[in-house]
C-alpha cells in the first residue's frame, strides 16, 4: 500500500503567494506545499514552524525539500494569453507605424522567412526560452501559415516543458503574395496540424501540455467560408479558438466592409462560430457595449495588451468595465506590438493604461497579479488545472528571488513580505527567477545562466 510520502516528489517550505480571488493575494508564511509524482498540488499546510516540520513532513525524506530563505517565495507562474513566436525576430523593433501599415512593413516580411523550417527551429528555440525565463509557464502562442514551421514550434515547446497552445495561422485574403494560403490549403494544412500535435501528445507518457488552438489571423485576412470552416474544425475537435478583435479603428472599418451582413466585428466571428467559451480574443479596445455582452453571452475570455496598444496606438481597453461584466480577462505580451515577452511588463502597462484610462477605478495590485495568473488561466479554459495554489491543480510555478545576484529590487530591513512582493512585481525582471516549475518539473531553459 503506497504511504502519503511515497507519492510525492517535492517540498517547499517557505512564503506561498497566490492569488485567492480577484481582490485578495494570499501570503502563507512558514507554508509547505507538497507536489505528487504526478505535478499536482498535493497538500498545503500553513504557519509550521521550524519545531513542527518533522512531524508536518509526514514522513517526506529531507532530500525532498526546499527550504525557502527569507527573500525567497513561490508564486504561480505567469499566463500569457497572447503572444506571436515569429515576431520575436523583430521584438522591440518598428513601434512608429500603427497596425495595419505595421503588419505590411514589419510583420508580414518576418513571418514569410518561416517558410525555412530549420530558420524556424533556431528563432522558435530563442523566442520560447525567452518566454519560461520570464516566468510564463503558459502561453497562447501564435506561429505562421507554414505547417512544417508550426510543427517545429510544437517540437520546441515539447522540448522546452512549456504548457502552451499552439496556432497555426489562417490567411487566404487581404495578405501579400509572399504569405497567403488558399482555402483549401488553410483548411487542409489546419486539419494536418491538428493531428500532428494529437499523435505527438498519443506518444507521451504524461499528461500533454501542448494543444492546438485554431487560430484565423484576424477577420481581415480571411474570407466567410475559411471562417466558417474553421469554426467547423474547433467544433469537430473541440479546440480552442483564438483571433483579434476591435484593435485598431481602422481594422475595425476595414473589417466591417468586408462583413456588412454581421452587425459588428465581434458578431463576425460569432457568425462563424468561432465566439464560444473556449475563444481567447487578444485586444478589444474599442468594443461596444452590445458587443462586450456578446463576448459574456458566449462565455468568451479577453487578453488584455496594454503594452502593445500603446506602442502602435491603438488605444486603451476598458478592462474595468469588461470586469465589472464578469467578462474573462488575462494579460497578453503580444510579442512583437508589444516590446517584451514578459508578463510583468504587461502587468504594469496595465496598471499604467488603467490609471490614464481613469483614476477613480484603476487597477490595483491585487487585480493585477490575478490578471497575470487565475485570469490568464481562466481565459485559456484553464482555471481547474493552474492559476493558483488550490489542492489538486497542477504545480507550474516561479520560484522568486527578491535578492538575487544583479537583482533590480532592493529589500530594506523595513520591507515586509507584502512590500517585498509588490517591489517585484514593479521592479522585478527574470533575474528574480531562480527557477520555473510545469507540471511539478523544473523546466531546464537553453541558455539561461545556472542558478542555485
Amino acid at each position: 500500500m503506497q504511504t502519503f510520502a511515497s507519492t510525492i516528489s517535492k517540498v517547499f517550505y517557505g512564503t506561498l503567494i497566490h492569488s485567492v480571488s480577484i481582490k485578495e493575494i494570499e501570503y502563507i508564511l512558514q507554508g509547505l506545499l507538497f507536489i505528487d509524482n504526478k505535478g499536482k498540488i498535493a497538500k498545503i499546510v500553513k504557519n509550521v514552524s521550524q519545531d513542527q516540520l518533522d512531524a508536518a513532513l509526514e514522513g517526506v525524506s529531507s532530500d525532498k525539500l526546499v527550504r525557502l530563505t527569507g527573500d525567497q517565495f513561490v508564486i504561480p507562474g505567469f499566463v500569457d494569453t497572447h503572444i506571436h513566436a515569429p515576431q520575436y525576430a523583430f521584438c522591440g523593433n518598428g513601434h512608429d507605424l500603427p497596425l495595419l501599415e505595421w503588419l505590411d512593413t514589419y510583420t508580414f516580411p518576418a513571418e514569410s522567412r518561416f517558410a525555412d523550417k530549420d530558420y524556424a527551429r533556431r528563432l522558435y528555440n530563442k523566442s520560447v526560452a525567452r518566454s519560461l525565463r520570464n516566468g510564463t509557464t503558459s502561453a497562447c502562442w501564435y506561429a505562421t501559415i507554414h505547417l512544417e514551421a508550426c510543427k517545429e514550434l510544437v517540437q520546441v515547446i515539447q522540448d522546452q516543458g512549456q504548457r502552451a497552445y499552439v496556432g497555426k495561422v489562417n490567411m487566404n485574403q487581404n495578405s501579400p503574395d509572399f504569405l497567403i494560403e488558399t482555402t483549401e490549403s488553410s483548411v487542409r494544412d489546419t486539419r494536418a496540424f491538428i493531428e500532428y500535435v494529437n499523435d505527438v501528445n498519443s506518444k507521451i507518457d504524461h499528461k500533454p501540455l501542448v494543444t492546438p488552438i485554431i487560430t484565423p489571423r484576424f477577420a481581415i485576412s480571411c474570407t466567410s467560408d475559411l471562417l466558417s470552416q474553421l469554426g467547423k474544425l474547433a467544433e469537430e475537435y473541440q479546440l480552442p479558438i483564438q483571433s483579434h478583435l476591435c484593435e485598431n479603428m481602422n481594422e475595425i472599418g476595414f473589417t466591417m466592409s468586408l462583413f456588412p451582413e454581421s452587425v459588428n466585428y465581434t458578431a463576425v466571428y460569432a457568425d462563424h462560430g468561432l465566439l464560444n467559451d473556449r475563444t481567447v480574443m487578444a485586444h478589444c479596445v474599442h468594443m461596444k457595449d452590445e458587443e462586450l455582452d456578446l463576448v459574456k453571452e458566449k462565455g468568451a475570455g479577453i487578453s488584455h495588451c496594454a503594452n502593445s496598444n500603446f506602442n502602435l496606438k491603438s488605444g486603451i481597453a476598458n478592462v474595468r468595465k469588461m470586469l465589472n461584466k464578469e467578462i474573462k480577462v488575462g494579460l497578453g505580451t503580444d510579442v512583437a506590438g508589444g516590446y517584451t515577452p514578459s508578463i510583468l511588463e504587461a502587468l504594469r502597462a496595465s496598471r499604467t493604461a488603467s490609471v490614464a484610462l481613469d483614476m477613480e477605478t484603476s487597477l490595483v495590485v491585487a487585480e493585477l497579479f490575478y490578471l497575470a495568473t487565475v485570469g490568464g488561466a481562466r481565459v485559456m479554459g484553464l482555471e481547474d488545472t493552474i492559476g493558483n495554489f488550490e489542492v489538486g491543480k497542477e504545480f507550474d510555478a516561479i520560484l522568486v528571488n527578491a535578492s538575487s545576484d544583479n537583482s533590480p529590487v532592493d529589500i530594506h530591513d523595513h520591507d515586509t513580505v507584502e512590500t517585498s512582493f509588490e517591489k517585484y512585481l514593479f521592479v522585478g525582471d527574470d533575474r528574480n527567477h531562480e527557477k520555473i516549475f510545469v507540471q511539478g518539473k523544473e523546466v531546464r531553459i537553453p541558455g539561461a545562466a545556472s542558478r542555485k
